[in-house]
């Protein structure tokens, strides 16, 4: 069956950078740096403060919240975008996938292996570059898999959740997510087996 598929990306939103030519001179931007200042100069006297009272990896922010050092923070939803690229899947026997297949899947909420030939002729730069990562990733666990062992190897490969496109059998798009997917093998080049923990419906990409 014929799909599209989204990869995640961190989006930098570079326009949010663009500005006149004589914005450094003026006096918004002395604003802006003295604003900055201002919002953050409490960070390092708290810090600081934390570690002499024996505290050394916990400071308050200005915000009020305590924070760790090392601490993970949320990324933004507002920073995460998705990348397109035209897909026809395959089920885990090599057969075309079919939507009454995939929609099962998603009633017994299961587990199963996918086959990903994708269109790299429909594929966005962004979408290029975020494959390449992940299957750089999983080579790079693959290292360590004799080693370490395939139990191991598998509990650390790398995920994504891929959101999917595709036409149900009365011609509706449909939209779901392909949670915590690994990347099993690359068979060729732009075909990829794919282990997908469970396919979860949403209601747009």
């Amino acid at each position: 069956m014929e799909a599209t598929l989204y990869l995640p990306y961190y989006d930098y939103n570079d326009g949010a950078f663009d500005v006149s030519n004589d914005y450094y001179g003026s006096d918004e931007y002395s604003k802006k740096v003295l604003d900055d200042y201002n919002k953050n100069k409490d960070i390092v006297y708290n810090s600081m403060m934390d570690f002499k009272n024996g505290s050394q990896n916990v400071f308050m922010g200005t915000d009020g919240q305590t924070y760790k050092f090392g601490q993970k923070t949320s990324q933004s939803d507002d920073k995460v975008a998705y990348s397109s690229c035209n897909v026809t899947l395959y089920n885990g026997d090599g057969k075309e996938e079919t939507v009454d297949e995939l929609i099962t899947h998603f009633a017994q909420q299961e587990s199963f292996v996918v086959i990903f030939e994708l269109d790299m002729d429909t594929s966005e730069e962004e979408f290029e570059t975020e494959l390449s990562l992940w299957n750089k990733e999983h080579d790079n666990i693959g290292k360590y898999k004799e080693k370490s062992g395939e139990e191991w190897a598998w509990v650390n490969e790398p995920k994504r959740n891929v959101k999917i496109k595709f036409l149900n059998n009365g011609n509706e798009t449909i939209y779901g997510i392909l949670e915590n997917c690994k990347i099993m093998d690359r068979i060729e080049y732009n075909m990829f087996v794919v282990y997908a923990e469970k396919l979860r419906l949403i209601d747009n990409i």
